[in-house]
């Protein structure tokens, strides 16, 4: 790897984790309030939001606030956006926020097909991401892993752990852990990185 790509993925990285941080500093108060009412995990409501929207940042995602790519459905009576995914022009759920969007998705949840996921439990994020799979919420063969990677990657698991906080404060201290980690963890892999860059390029050197 050269220092160029090694300079442009790291700035590429830290551009996405400042965009997860800007996301739940926006939203995770709508997933952990959804979570209390109906007994989503916030984990699976904040990881189908960053993967859906790709952290809020899709072209649908911006014209519709749907932040979990919600179709519309026979019997949705709101307002519709036709767009290209699938299958040319699908008609997707067109809401006037992004808390509309979180609270419709718990809705969407109530549906009989989904019904296997109040039987899990609220912190077993694991089993909610393949039910959902398994019940069909969306195409892709590996949303399961790809959901379950979003919430490991991004530490959301902790929005699940019962607590007597309020819930700016579980936020504040969410935001406040994940920067530290992350910190520590980019210090070390530039530091990883380069040595090793350096070490090739030393041998690499020495055979020329």
């Amino acid at each position: 790897m050269s220092l160029f790509s090694f300079s442009q993925n790291s700035q590429e990285k830290k551009k996405e984790i400042e965009n997860v941080i800007e996301y739940v500093k926006k939203y995770a108060v709508f997933a952990i309030e959804e979570m209390e009412k109906f007994g989503i995990p916030a984990s699976i409501k904040l990881g189908q939001g960053i993967l859906e929207s790709s952290i809020g940042k899709s072209s649908l995602s911006k014209a519709t606030n749907n932040h979990f790519g919600i179709k519309c459905g026979k019997n949705w009576m709101g307002d519709v956006y036709y767009h290209d995914d699938d299958l040319p022009k699908e008609c997707f759920r067109k809401y006037n926020s992004v808390k509309e969007s979180f609270h419709d998705h718990s809705k969407f949840l109530q549906q009989p097909r989904y019904s296997k996921l109040f039987l899990l439990k609220k912190d077993d994020y694991q089993a909610w991401a393949s039910e959902l799979k398994k019940a069909g919420y969306a195409t892709s063969l590996n949303y399961e892993n790809l959901l379950i990677d979003q919430i490991k990657k991004y530490d959301l698991w902790k929005f699940d752990q019962s607590t007597s906080c309020k819930i700016e404060k579980r936020i504040n201290q969410y935001l406040k852990n994940y920067i530290i980690k992350k910190n520590k963890d980019s210090f070390f892999r530039r530091f990883s990185k380069k040595l090793r860059f350096f070490i090739e390029f030393f041998f690499q050197s020495k055979k020329n």
